[in-house]
């Protein structure tokens, strides 16, 4: 079972999700019947599911930062039906609150995916990493609402 892994929605270009668990970029891809094998020369790096609106719709496009365990359902059967490692169901987004100089900010722990499909080495996040549109997306992205630090930013519930 896969545990750690960055998983994207590319709906709007091919209906793709990818699935990446190396912090290899793919440099060749085999193609079978429902996804690609993505490989960074002989290791397997990720998976692409092609057309994936014939399984489930997903409006959002671009980086799952926590996704919900019905998605995860979806994907471990058409990983599962290609005899290929499913994925676990992940607990935490690996985005934290994390104090900078008295601000509460959103903290991209060590070896979480970001946006761009890298993983993190630990940084504070920008409106960009957060996939927040402004006009400065490269500023950092300050939480104004009341919420404790140490928390999964994106498993927070809505008030």
């Amino acid at each position: 079972m896969i545990k750690e892994y960055g998983l994207y929605n590319y709906h709007l270009l091919d209906n793709s999700v990818l699935i990446l668990f190396s912090y290899k970029k793919a440099n060749r891809e085999a193609e079978l019947k429902d996804l690609n094998l993505l490989y960074h020369d002989d290791e397997l790096v990720g998976y692409r599911i092609k057309n994936f609106i014939r399984y489930a719709k997903i409006k959002y496009s671009g980086i799952i930062f926590l996704p919900a365990p019905i998605l995860i359902d979806v994907i471990n059967s058409i990983l599962d039906k290609n005899h290929l490692e499913t994925l676990a169901y992940k607990s935490s987004s690996g985005y934290i609150t994390k104090k900078n100089e008295d601000k509460l900010m959103v903290y991209a722990s060590k070896g979480t995916y970001l946006r761009d499909e890298t993983i993190s080495k630990g940084k504070y996040c920008t409106y960009y990493d957060l996939d927040i549109k402004v006009d400065n997306d490269q500023e950092l992205f300050e939480i104004e609402e009341d919420i404790k630090e140490g928390l999964d930013f994106f498993g927070v519930e809505a008030k």
